[in-house]
């Protein structure tokens, strides 16, 4: 019922809009109660990490999300729905193996307008606790990901203007410095994520997200 409900305002843009509205009003505590409720104990969510290291230093795509009054930038992605039927039967139509991969494709899609190519898994973490949005348990898969037509393309659609959100959620998409993430005020899972693990995985850019 819940998740029916919410697929119909987010295919609504004027309601979609108002819901919005309406969500960054309400205290961080009551909206992740809420958000518990309308979703479950566990929320799985699917995020793009999309870094150009051609550039220099290296830049990372964030977008700026409409309903967060703090940490309102992120990397980009979305919360998977609940997949239909009965878990204690068989599905007459099984899943495909890579459902989380194309859950963020579609989101990505969906909000930006962007095509990704999937590159693979960097890190799968458990989060019990998000201080700007306390609610259910959270396990986020963070991939790394590409623009389909490449980032200079990307880059030259949003610079130009051409590539606007699609999405009432985004209100800005724009890449940014590694070395300039304190400049911005990002969701602390994505803090964690860029700062500690992120050099971890990737130790090419260990230099570049020193901040």
């Amino acid at each position: 019922m819940f998740t029916w409900l919410t697929r119909y305002i987010e295919h609504h843009p004027h309601l979609h809009r108002v819901a919005l509205r309406v969500w960054r009003r309400f205290p961080p505590r009551f909206a992740g109660t809420l958000k518990g409720l309308l979703a479950r104990k566990w929320v799985v969510g699917a995020i793009a990490v999309m870094i150009d290291e051609q550039t220099s230093p290296p830049e990372v795509l964030l977008v700026e999300h409409s309903y967060r009054p703090k940490g309102p930038w992120g990397l980009p992605g979305g919360s998977l729905e609940s997949t239909p039927g009965d878990p204690t039967k068989p599905s007459p139509t099984p899943l495909p193996d890579d459902v989380i991969e194309l859950a963020l494709r579609r989101e990505i899609w969906e909000e930006l307008g962007i095509g990704i190519t999937v590159k693979g898994l960097l890190r799968i973490d458990a989060i019990p606790y998000v201080p700007e949005e306390p609610g259910p348990y959270r396990l986020h898969f963070y991939f790394r990901c590409a623009p389909q037509n490449g980032f200079s393309a990307l880059r030259q659609d949003l610079d130009s203007g051409r590539m606007k959100p699609r999405s009432p959620e985004i209100t800005h998409i724009r890449f940014v410095p590694l070395t300039d993430l304190s400049q911005y005020e990002v969701f602390s899972t994505d803090v964690k994520f860029l700062h500690e693990d992120l050099p971890r995985l990737v130790p090419s850019l260990v230099v570049a997200t020193s901040f």
